[in-house]
């Protein structure tokens, strides 16, 4: 079993670094280049960055590559099979006078650590916890996020949905708003370009008001989908509204499930991955309960659970993207991907799929136990020379568990901000692209 969990992180490993980058590279090529010059100038790419990373995953292996496992001494005598040392209760052999001696540290319990084994770990283990280092950079970030993030979302959806269906007269007043307020930012976008031309490039001023315009343009694209929701075009408008109203209730619901899973999830973590011993057992107990309800319903559940973290970890990476300092690279949206982004996106949630596995191993060996996933990520990786203190100290776990907290505080902030301004200005007539509603939903 452990073979074949290695073989499936190898292949994880092989789509990361070979298959998606190489269809990235292909995708990125020159429409004018031919097929064949397209696959030649990929196979490049890749084998060069593959390159890099085989050479630097080498020397880290051959220079660290040990497991330093410490190890306990314990000493006893011998004695004959007739002797009376065997008989007595709580005693052992006294390895100096071979007779009985009470209270003799000849067990594992009272043995001390006096040494440390050093033994070489085998290379594809060691290229678990390299890609798992990687995996959890990903992770903390995009799943502490996302934990936050999904729930409120949801709710927010609902929250701001259109109520009404607009006229058309309504819908003519606000589209020409919305196409004048969109020549406006297009004049400022220009009035940027300009500054970087006199200027000889980009500078902190023109960095500034291009957040800006890209903020307002954002906001303006919001304001156009609310528009096209409240004003269903079509012969099927009624059914269209239908499926709009049913969705954001579906949102709700989604919503609420989901700031119920966040808050067990975290309360799990709180109360029984980081505490040593565990204060309570919570959601391994919640699933063995399942189990004696019905044999799928505990199995269901924890699956559900596992796969609520990607679900953060995708939505994670559509609000946050792969920032570098202060700019975005290849960033999500709904809609309005391109197929590079895509693709680098996938690439990023297949790589957290790593940490996400290691997580639930650790959060649930309450409930699945000794299974091969963690003997994979047990002793072996935590004694890892160099990177075993990441693992053995939680130290991702207590990143994401921080990310998680500075997400609800920004989206406490955030909302906080909201409710404020409507409480000074109102609600603009009636939720949406600024129009009021003409008929009730």
């Amino acid at each position: 079993m452990l073979d074949l969990w290695y073989a499936v992180y190898m292949i994880m490993i092989v789509w990361t670094l070979v298959v998606v980058p190489f269809t990235l590279f292909y995708y990125e090529q020159d429409h004018d280049t031919s097929v064949y010059g397209k696959l030649v100038s990929s196979f490049w790419w890749v084998a060069g960055a593959f390159a890099v990373v085989a050479l630097i995953v080498g020397l880290c292996y051959g220079f660290l590559g040990f497991v330093d496992l410490p190890v306990s001494t314990v000493v006893s005598g011998v004695a004959g099979l007739g002797s009376a040392a065997l008989s007595a209760a709580h005693r052992c052999v006294s390895p100096e006078s071979g007779g009985a001696s009470s209270g003799f540290a000849c067990d594992a319990a009272n043995g001390a650590a006096t040494e440390t084994w050093s033994v070489r770990t085998t290379f594809p283990v060691y290229v678990v916890a390299l890609t798992s280092v990687l995996s959890w950079a990903v992770f903390m970030v995009f799943a502490g996020v996302g934990v936050i993030a999904l729930p409120v979302d949801l709710v927010r959806s609902f929250v701001e949905r259109p109520r009404s269906v607009i006229a058309k007269s309504e819908y003519i007043k606000v589209a020409r708003k919305l196409a004048e307020e969109t020549k406006e930012v297009i004049a400022e976008a220009r009035e940027v370009q300009k500054e970087e031309r006199a200027a000889g490039g980009k500078t902190r001023k023109t960095r500034r008001a291009l957040n800006a315009v890209s903020k307002r343009l954002e906001q303006l694209e919001e304001d156009e989908s609310t528009l096209r929701k409240m004003y269903p075009q079509g012969e099927d408008r009624d059914a269209s509204w239908t499926l709009t109203v049913m969705g954001y209730h579906l949102n709700l619901a989604l919503g609420v499930a989901s700031a119920f899973v966040s808050l067990f999830w975290l309360l799990h973590v709180c109360l029984y991955v980081f505490p040593d011993p565990p204060a309570s057992s919570f959601l391994n107990e919640f699933f063995k309960a399942m189990d004696s309800a019905w044999g799928l319903l505990g199995t269901t559940s924890f699956a559900l659970f596992c796969f609520y973290l990607i679900m953060c970890v995708v939505k994670g990476n559509v609000k946050v993207g792969f920032r570098l300092l202060l700019f975005t690279v290849y960033p999500m949206k709904l809609g309005g991907t391109l197929m590079s982004s895509f693709l680098f996106n996938v690439n990023l949630i297949m790589l957290s799929a790593v940490a996400v596995i290691q997580f639930c191993a650790r959060a649930f060996d309450g409930y699945a136990a000794e299974t091969s996933v963690s003997e994979i990520f047990g002793g072996e990786i935590e004694n890892l020379r160099g990177l075993g203190i990441l693992f053995k100290e939680q130290v991702f776990l207590y990143c994401f568990f921080a990310c998680a907290m500075m997400s609800l505080m920004y989206h406490a902030a955030v909302e906080t901000n909201r409710v404020a301004r409507r409480g000074k200005w109102g609600r603009r007539g009636g939720s949406g692209a600024g129009g009021a509603g003409a008929t009730s939903a």
